[in-house]
């Protein structure tokens, strides 16, 4: 109830007390956090909404971290929807899109990202740099 009400202290000693040692250390986590936007959707996503929690991060112009929720959540072709709808990270959704299914020992079944094939050489480095970027970005540095 705390945790939905976005009291996150209240949350954090209820779960304390009745030894929900994961629940207490996502909360604490939540803390950290260096945005009020993001630990709003982070905290969405905690109580089961995770189409707030990815409005949130679109509403903030947090796109990056919008597709990151939808590859976390193995919803790949929304992922890759909101990265060509705002042009940005295709490559990003596409790389991890392979290294999932050379791990998980599958082909491509997803029309959507059947069309990319072999059209996009996926950089590692480029896509690792990207995600830096975003993510200096988040914390006040400079601009992509």
């Amino acid at each position: 109830m705390a945790a939905s009400a976005r009291d996150l202290n209240t949350a954090e000693t209820a779960y304390a007390a009745i030894n929900e040692v994961d629940k207490v250390q996502y909360i604490s986590r939540l803390h950290e956090l260096p945005s009020a936007e993001r630990r709003s959707a982070e905290l969405a996503l905690f109580c089961r909404q995770p189409q707030q929690a990815e409005a949130v991060y679109l509403q903030a112009g947090m796109v990056y971290r919008a597709i990151e929720l939808n590859m976390a959540l193995f919803n790949w072709e929304r992922a890759l929807e909101l990265a060509t709808k705002h042009k940005t990270h295709v490559d990003t959704v596409l790389a991890y899109r392979e290294k999932y299914l050379q791990e998980a020992g599958c082909r491509e079944s997803l029309q959507s990202f059947s069309q990319y094939s072999g059209k996009l050489s996926i950089d590692w480095e480029k896509v690792k740099a990207k995600i830096a970027a975003e993510e200096d970005k988040e914390r006040g540095g400079i601009e992509p």
